[in-house]
């Protein structure tokens, strides 16, 4: 029989240490945060960064190009958001973990990023070393979540949270109460010295969590929900 060179069994050999490394792409709008959280990736051992994307149609790109072992999703990020982007790979890679690295925790982020069964979920303000350890703990087939975020999820799981929030930020209440009060998207903008296109994103995530189309369904279901106490 024939002896394999030095040349194959090397070539054996390298082949399972490359197919034993935890494959990432990283996906975060932010320039400077994306290359940071990239670096922290890097210095984590048998972990290698095979791709990058700055928006949410070009994580997909990246997840259909590397089919990596596990995504790094910013949760806002323009074209589709992390959630969206998760949603779809969900379908597409069942098996491809993901971690969501926000600071969108509000509740209704974080109810949708347990329904779409994400393994983890880091806070930006978090450590670089409780990144790595969510990565570690991935690996290994287990979840984490940032310490200030699975105390909310819990209750979320437990049904403690109150319905009636919705998730809804504090400037989100703030705008709602100021739409409800009869004020125009102008002059919230004015009150809040905020531009009219920033008011507007904002109403138009107030409409998707209450599930209405226009401002008047909003303060109608506001009022129904109890969001806004009738003067």
């Amino acid at each position: 029989m024939r002896r394999p060179t030095v040349a194959a069994t090397l070539g054996v050999e390298y082949g399972r240490e490359r197919t034993m490394s935890f494959r990432v792409v990283v996906a975060d709008d932010h320039t400077l945060v994306r290359q940071s959280v990239i670096k922290a990736v890097r210095n984590e051992h048998g972990v290698e960064v095979v791709g990058e994307a700055a928006d949410g149609p070009s994580a997909l790109a990246a997840a259909d190009k590397h089919t990596p072992d596990l995504m790094i999703l910013d949760i806002a990020m323009p074209g589709a958001d992390g959630l969206a982007v998760a949603e779809q790979l969900r379908r597409t890679y069942p098996d491809m973990r993901i971690i969501f690295l926000s600071m969108h925790d509000d509740d209704a982020s974080l109810q949708r990023a347990v329904a779409l069964g994400a393994q983890g979920f880091v806070s930006k303000s978090a450590s670089i070393e409780e990144l790595h350890e969510a990565i570690r703990a991935i690996r290994e087939g287990g979840s984490y979540l940032s310490s200030g975020v699975a105390s909310r999820v819990m209750d979320l799981a437990a049904g403690r949270t109150s319905a009636t929030t919705l998730g809804l930020t504090v400037r989100e209440r703030e705008i709602l109460e100021l739409l409800t009060a009869g004020q125009r998207p102008g002059e919230i903008a004015d009150k809040l010295f905020l531009s009219v296109k920033t008011v507007k994103n904002h109403l138009t995530s107030v409409y998707q969590k209450l599930g209405v189309e226009t401002g008047a369904q909003a303060v109608a279901e506001a009022y129904r929900r109890g969001l806004i106490k009738r003067t």
